[in-house]
């Protein structure tokens, strides 16, 4: 054996590899036969989000076993679950390895929309939610989101309308009534008295909102609210646009230059706990899931002095909320439990009491508006100085803009972190917002970049050659 290992290695100097390769390609090939023939054992449910995960159990493993069978509810990572998915969708995979049902976020959807809609690897909702008379009391703007050239893939979980968590018990010893602020630039302004008047008490470090300069969740936010997503579901972008220009300059000016009024709290919950009890940031962008986080936040010390506000506008025509984050659940094409998968949906989304429940551990909005006349949305909330908070978020979400995903989606978010950071740049060399014409260039040359990528990346567009 000693000899027959030294001559593989001495004349075939990777053949231990090769072997080991064959060895490796047997093993998966073993597996792959066993993934397509191995009959499933149940619902196969995939969740990403640690809160629905618990939430789920309960019911999965209470009356909705007895109704629909056995459900092997799976917590699994985000990007892991996407790679996984691609894999088995391209390759046509089912059986009790591979899911029925899954739940996939906003910033993983995109990937999988890519091809024509008849190639896309999940079940087309449409027909299932007309059947079930369900489709009418979904809020339109948010099944848009998972709609595909006019094609549903996704029952939408949430809502999640945005508006702003304050400090208002800081903001009032700085003599300013934060509410008052229609427009993003009076809030603007009435930040900076904020920040000059603790920086007069000493606080010097005490910044009025959280703002990122590193990431475009709160940009795209602000787009959202005039209407505008960067790629609409057509592929058509809408970068090299006035509107757009205007509100990357004043954003630029918000996080940037002299004018500045923002910081951003450390990764994780802790980070903005400490800023939030402290006032190093006394504001911050919120939709309905980080509430949850905030009021866990807030010490005794703290209880009544937080207050929820609408965004501020530009215009008297954009909307006060915007959307940010989102989670669909969706059935995929090479499941052989459609009808069950499609029974699970209904009783986990689209039924009051399973609704109810999840929301009690979520505190997340569902997108269906018969819900929200329940007795339980009309509370005051002791934290929010006994402001009606879920009413505050109901009206909101009626007032919601659509926002659309694409395959693109994600790259063009990359492309704007890059024209962010050399828009504070300019905005750093500004006293004013005196001009829009730098930060319009930068949104063309990525626009004309970004224009030959997305054109790649159509299956629907004829490859040239040569």
């Amino acid at each position: 054996m000693q000899f027959f290992r030294r001559q593989i290695t001495f004349n075939y100097p990777l053949g231990m590899a090769i072997i080991a390769m064959l060895l490796l390609c047997f093993i998966a090939g073993v597996n792959i036969y066993r993934r397509q023939t191995t009959p499933p054992d149940g619902l196969q449910f995939w969740v990403f989000a640690e809160r629905h995960y618990e939430a789920y159990q309960r019911e999965i493993n209470g009356p909705i076993s007895k109704n629909i069978g056995p459900v092997n509810l799976q917590l699994v990572q985000s990007s892991a679950m996407t790679r996984q998915l691609q894999l088995d969708i391209s390759n046509s995979f089912s059986g009790k390895d591979v899911p029925d049902v899954v739940e996939i976020d906003i910033g993983q959807v995109g990937v999988f929309f890519r091809p024509p809609n008849s190639d896309i690897g999940f079940e087309p909702l449409g027909p299932y939610l007309e059947k079930s008379g369900r489709l009418k009391d979904i809020i339109p703007s948010r099944l848009a989101t998972w709609t595909r050239r006019s094609e549903i893939f996704g029952v939408p979980n949430d809502v999640h309308p945005v508006g702003l968590v304050y400090r208002e018990d800081l903001f009032r010893q700085a003599g300013i009534d934060l509410s008052t602020a229609a427009t993003w630039p009076d809030f603007q302004e009435k930040c900076l008295q904020f920040q000059e008047y603790w920086k007069s008490k000493g606080y010097n470090d005490r910044h009025a909102i959280e703002m990122y300069s590193s990431r475009v969740d709160h940009l795209l936010v602000m787009l959202q609210q005039r209407s505008i997503n960067l790629i609409d579901d057509q592929n058509e972008l809408h970068l090299d646009k006035n509107m757009t220009a205007q509100t990357l300059a004043f954003y630029a000016q918000c996080v940037a230059g002299k004018r500045s009024i923002a910081s951003e709290s450390g990764p994780g919950d802790a980070a903005i706990n400490r800023d939030l009890n402290d006032g190093n940031i006394c504001c911050y962008f919120t939709p309905d899931w980080r509430i949850a986080s905030i009021r866990q936040a807030g010490t005794p010390f703290l209880k009544g002095k937080f207050r929820f506000m609408p965004l501020p506008r530009f215009d008297p025509t954009d909307a006060p909320t915007a959307s940010w984050g989102g989670t669909m659940i969706g059935i995929l094409r090479t499941s052989r439990n459609k009808e069950k998968a499609w029974k699970l949906i209904e009783k986990l989304y689209l039924e009051k009491d399973s609704v109810n429940k999840r929301r009690e551990i979520t505190g997340i909005l569902p997108p269906i508006p018969s819900f929200w006349d329940d007795p339980s949305y009309q509370k005051p909330d002791p934290f929010f100085g006994g402001q009606q908070l879920d009413q505050m978020l109901v009206s909101l979400a009626r007032q919601l803009p659509v926002r659309t995903v694409s395959p693109a989606t994600n790259i063009i978010n990359y492309y704007m972190i890059q024209v962010l950071s050399q828009a504070t740049l300019v905005a750093e060399k500004q006293a004013q917002m005196d001009s829009i014409e730098q930060y319009r260039k930068l949104l063309h040359e990525a626009s004309v970049d970004l224009q030959k990528r997305i054109t790649q990346m159509d299956f629907t567009v004829p490859l040239k050659s040569g």
